[in-house]
């Protein structure tokens, strides 16, 4: 297995606080079956989460080392959640967002309280830069009534990326409703832990929900591929060629209701 989104890297955002707290995260991952992580802190303006790239890979690197001194076996790739903002292009040109193991993918994180304004011409410049777009946690934008803006957000080529944590209800049922009926359709292409810290027990859960993956996606197959196939891929610049998606007006409005 491996996982795409964490926040393990330390002092940096919310997630881990200490080298000590990142270890910890790490063995658990090791411990229950991970053989690769990708290190993505948060990129938010308005959070202050701007740590630059030479920083980054300066805790990165020093991360590395203790990992060889404690004899943990497990490959780590730095990237960024990118909280998208207006500003999105001028910062890409500076030296404080990094792409997932410097490749053409980028995480992309949108706002939780309202639709981003000009989403999909955002997203069609970054394809026209040679970018690739992943959006983390499809399941937690509440403001999206249906699926019919993620499909036609497929159709453009941008991948989704859900949380492992929103199956077992970790933001609600209607998060929980959402990724499940995404996953039945085909329009997950990762799952990721999104973890922040050691007392969440997010990694030890992971392996108990593959049956339920199974399920839900009624493809063993694909479920290799959104815990392991498809983040190998990202990590070697490979291009990922999404299942169709299933019903493609699959419109949830009752989902939504209390």
């Amino acid at each position: 297995m491996k996982d795409i989104h964490s926040h393990i890297l330390y002092g940096i955002d919310d997630g881990a606080i200490s080298i000590k707290e990142s270890l910890n995260l790490i063995k658990k991952a090791i411990k229950s079956g991970y053989t690769d992580l990708i290190l993505t802190p948060h990129f938010r303006i308005l959070q202050g989460y701007t740590c630059n790239n030479a920083n980054k890979k300066k805790i990165f690197d020093t991360l590395k080392q203790e990992l060889v001194k404690n004899n943990l076996d497990i490959n780590i790739y730095l990237g960024n959640e990118i909280a998208i903002n207006e500003d999105l292009f001028y910062y890409l040109e500076t030296d404080v967002i990094t792409s997932v193991n410097n490749s053409r993918y980028l995480l992309i994180e949108l706002p939780f309280d309202k639709e981003f304004k000009n989403l999909k011409e955002y997203i069609e410049e970054l394809f026209n830069k040679g970018y690739k777009v992943i959006i983390v946690h499809p399941e937690r934008y509440f403001y999206y009534k249906n699926l019919k803006v993620y499909n036609e957000l497929i159709k453009m080529g941008v991948l989704f990326q859900g949380n492992f944590a929103s199956l077992y209800g970790k933001w609600g049922r209607k998060a929980q409703k959402t990724l499940s009926i995404m996953l039945k359709k085909h329009m997950i292409h990762f799952l990721g832990s999104d973890i922040h810290h050691e007392n969440e027990s997010t990694y030890e859960k992971f392996k108990d929900l593959i049956p339920l993956l199974e399920e839900l996606t009624n493809d063993k197959e694909m479920v290799k591929d959104l815990i392991d196939r498809n983040i190998e891929k990202v990590i070697n610049n490979e291009d990922i060629i999404p299942y169709d998606v299933i019903d493609n007006e699959i419109f949830i409005k009752k989902l939504f209701k209390k």
